[in-house]
């Protein structure tokens, strides 16, 4: 039993290493992702939050800018927008965001190219 639960932890501490630096494998970025706020200046939230978005999957819509998750597309408002500390050091679209239940909330969004 006692191992059981050793090994049930241990898979969940590995899974949430591994989804944490999904975005960043060799880590070399988590002081930026960490310190980025939005244009209210709140957090963009923690590592797990922040996505490599790929060129094709991010547009500017108009009015706002607007990127795809899966085969939605959500826009992203303008308080949404990064308020980067420093500037974009990966070169690509970042996304934070987090589902839960359906509900999909955008903490902040950067372009791969600052405007």
């Amino acid at each position: 039993m006692i191992r059981a639960v050793v090994v049930g932890i241990t898979l969940t501490l590995v899974a949430f290493a591994i989804s944490a630096r999904a975005h960043d494998p060799d880590g070399k970025w988590d002081d930026w992702f960490v310190a980025q706020k939005n244009v209210r200046g709140a957090s963009c939230c923690d590592l797990s939050h922040a996505h490599f978005v790929r060129e094709d999957d991010w547009r500017n819509g108009g009015k706002h800018y607007q990127v795809r998750v899966g085969e939605r597309w959500h826009d992203v408002e303008d308080w949404q927008m990064l308020r980067p500390s420093t500037p974009n050091p990966t070169g690509k679209a970042i996304l934070w965001y987090n589902e839960v239940s359906g509900n999909f909330l955008i903490f902040c969004f950067t372009p791969s190219h600052e405007t």
